[in-house]
């Protein structure tokens, strides 16, 4: 649904602080002496995802991306088929979003993804199956708040673990002129089953960008605090999504 007016500009400061706080959040929270000890490094990821809206509220997922840093300090391959069902649509009206799930209050989906790693001309592999549940819902016409939940049950080459994930996100649509673009937030919590702990986080803060009805692009700055190597990356990152309704 799309929405007329002027716009007010006090939410979107808000907004704009609150992104900020959520990138410098975890250098504030580091102690010096942490990153005295290990060198932060800088990458690139690029991800193409295609999603395609099935009947009966029904969705499916193809992705594929080149991450490194994020698990270990080399380069890996991930690509994965996912499906979900859409329940609850947002009624309140709000510009409305080139994602069917950003249209919904509950979303729930499971899906396979395959990680390959790349380390000195030797390849290693990583099996996951993902179950996740993700509750979405607008305060305000303009606002998006959303919580993900996800289990990721990972098959190594140095055995079985498994791996909870709580992603918590705010995003903001502006409309200008007819031009709709979203800033958006994010702080995302890993707890390792395997290491018995609380062993990563990424802040993140981005824009989504729509391209027509069906190509939105994602760039988005992120900042990874991990307890193993490399303990804190930083990430430009670019998302090619394609919605195929």
């Amino acid at each position: 649904m799309k929405m007329s007016g002027q716009i007010s500009w006090k939410p979107i400061a808000s907004l704009i602080r609150l992104i900020m706080l959520v990138c410098f959040a975890s250098i504030l929270a580091t102690p010096k002496d942490v990153f005295a000890q290990s060198q932060t490094v800088s990458e690139f990821w690029p991800t193409v995802n295609a999603r395609f809206q099935l009947p009966h509220k029904w969705r499916a997922l193809a992705f594929v991306g080149l991450k490194k840093g994020e698990e270990n300090e080399h380069q890996q391959l991930n690509g994965g088929l996912g499906l979900a069902r859409q329940l609850r649509p947002i009624l309140k009206p709000h510009p409305e979003n080139n994602d069917p799930d950003k249209e919904h209050t509950f979303v729930l989906g499971g899906g396979y993804e395959r990680l390959q790693v790349y380390q000195s001309g030797t390849t290693s592999n990583e099996n996951r199956v993902v179950l996740q549940a993700v509750y979405g819902l607008r305060p305000l016409s303009r606002l998006l708040v959303s919580d993900r939940n996800r289990v990721e049950l990972r098959w190594r080459d140095s055995g079985y673990s498994a791996r909870y994930r709580n992603n918590a996100q705010m995003l903001y649509d502006i409309l200008v002129r007819g031009f709709h673009f979203s800033p958006y937030g994010s702080a995302e919590f890993f707890y390792d089953g395997g290491k018995g702990e609380w062993s990563r986080e990424q802040y993140t803060a981005g824009l989504e960008l729509p391209v027509g009805r069906i190509v939105s692009l994602q760039t988005y700055y992120l900042r990874q605090n991990d307890t193993s190597e490399p303990q804190h990356l930083n990430v430009a990152g670019l998302t090619l999504n394609m919605n195929f309704k």
